[in-house]
């Protein structure tokens, strides 16, 4: 089975069947009064056109009622072959709708016949100097009636053998249906959205048979679901009551835009077009990131006004001892490295190290201590140096002191020989100073 035996074999054609009488007749020569010396084109070069024999008015409403008719059929439903190709589950509403809709029409037609006569002498009295015009063209009330008609018929379509222009219409099918997408949609955003800040409810109702008809339609091509996905996407997100203005309002009007071009329908329906994508001004192009300054990966920050140098850091903690409370100090390096200190200061150069200021440095103009600063860096090293070799002999005095033997002998019996010759090695250790 080929992909148009498919369509057709899911459809049904609604072919209607509606003739409005429009009171219009052929203007002839005769009902001209035309001034002196004037005269008419030939009728191959012009037509004189026509008159009505009632007021247009009185046949607005059969007008209404057959875009009702039509408006019923394309809920649906598509143009197909001169009718509307409906959904097969679809066509039990719609000639229920259509049977009502017939009563309506014959009952319009009753009123409206009742008053023909006395209708077509009010429109002769409007204009009177065009009386006899008129009157020649009224036609009887029996062929007025026969010409006010409301019928349809349903129908299927199947395809014969070795016939490919049934085929070829049926594949276009969805070509017509996303042309009259775009139309409604189009016809919502002039009635809606232009010139305006906000919508209501009503516009909803526009994209909801949008919805419903893409819905019912989905076989006819793969393209439609999508759209219809992005439709529920946009309206659940909606308030339930209106009006609906600012970010809501732009997010109808692109999802109108989106519906309004068969093209843009494809594409999106395709995967190839994306909603926010519709509206230029909505999008945020990548080379608008560019302006921004991004600082690299190898890159200094460094801050004009304080320039932080490395500090030796020097922490306290006091330990109770026979010798009260004495400073322990710490330095970030191992206690292998204080040997090497020494040598450390024999090399110092008190014009190199760095300061700390809170005012920018010139590069031309390098910073050069004051004596003073020199001798208060001076104080503050041979003061901790002084503090260090004070710790060291405090030590070397406890080391030094001859443990006191317990009363309790099993506390004797518990010491470790090993124990005792370590500590007497430990106390015989020669220092660093």
């Amino acid at each position: 089975m080929t992909n148009a035996d498919m369509i057709l074999d899911q459809v049904d054609v609604v072919k209607l069947d509606i003739s409005i009488w429009t009171s219009s007749k052929k203007l002839r020569a005769e009902d001209l009064m035309l001034a002196d010396g004037s005269r008419l084109p030939p009728e191959d070069l012009a037509s004189l056109g026509t008159k009505k024999t009632i007021h247009p008015d009185k046949l607005k409403e059969f007008n209404r009622i057959k875009k009702e008719a039509e408006r019923i059929c394309l809920e649906s439903g598509t143009r197909f072959i001169g009718g509307f190709a409906n959904p097969r589950t679809e066509i039990t509403r719609i000639t229920q709708e259509l049977d009502a809709l017939s009563k309506k029409f014959y009952q319009e037609r009753d009123l409206f016949l009742a008053s023909y006569t006395a209708d077509t002498e009010e429109w002769i009295r409007c204009h009177a100097e065009f009386g006899d015009a008129i009157r020649r063209a009224i036609e009887p009330v029996g062929t007025v009636a026969a010409k006010l008609r409301f019928d349809y018929v349903v129908f299927r379509v199947t395809k014969p053998e070795q016939e490919e222009s049934l085929e070829r219409r049926a594949l276009t099918m969805s070509e017509q249906l996303f042309r009259e997408i775009s139309q409604d949609a189009n016809q919502i955003i002039d009635r809606s959205f232009v010139g305006k800040d906000s919508v209501t409810v009503r516009a909803l109702n526009g994209f909801r048979r949008i919805r419903d008809k893409l819905d019912s339609l989905g076989f006819l091509d793969h393209r439609c679901m999508p759209v219809v996905d992005e439709i529920d996407s946009v309206l659940d997100l909606l308030p339930k009551s209106g009006p609906y203005n600012g970010v809501v309002f732009h997010s109808l009007f692109r999802l109108g835009l989106l519906l309004s071009d068969p093209d843009k329908i494809k594409r999106h329906g395709s995967g190839l077009l994306q909603p926010d994508t519709v509206i230029d001004s909505d999008i945020v192009l990548e080379e608008d990131l560019d302006d921004q300054l991004i600082p690299d990966a190898d890159s200094t920050l460094v801050d004009e006004d304080i320039v932080q140098q490395p500090v030796l850091e020097i922490t306290t903690d006091t330990e109770d001892n026979d010798l009260g409370e004495q400073p322990e100090v710490q330095i970030e390096s191992d206690v292998d490295d204080l040997p090497g200190f020494d040598a450390f200061l024999a090399k110092y150069d008190s014009s190199k190290e760095d300061t700390v200021t809170q005012e920018p440095l010139e590069a031309t103009e390098p910073f050069v201590p004051s004596d003073a600063l020199l001798v208060l860096v001076e104080n503050v090293l041979g003061s901790l140096v002084g503090d260090v070799q004070v710790t060291a002999k405090a030590v070397t005095q406890v080391a030094d002191v001859t443990p006191v033997e317990s009363s309790s002998e099993g506390d004797r019996e518990d010491i470790d020989d090993d124990d005792l010759v370590e500590s007497e090695e430990t106390a015989s250790t020669d220092f660093w100073f």
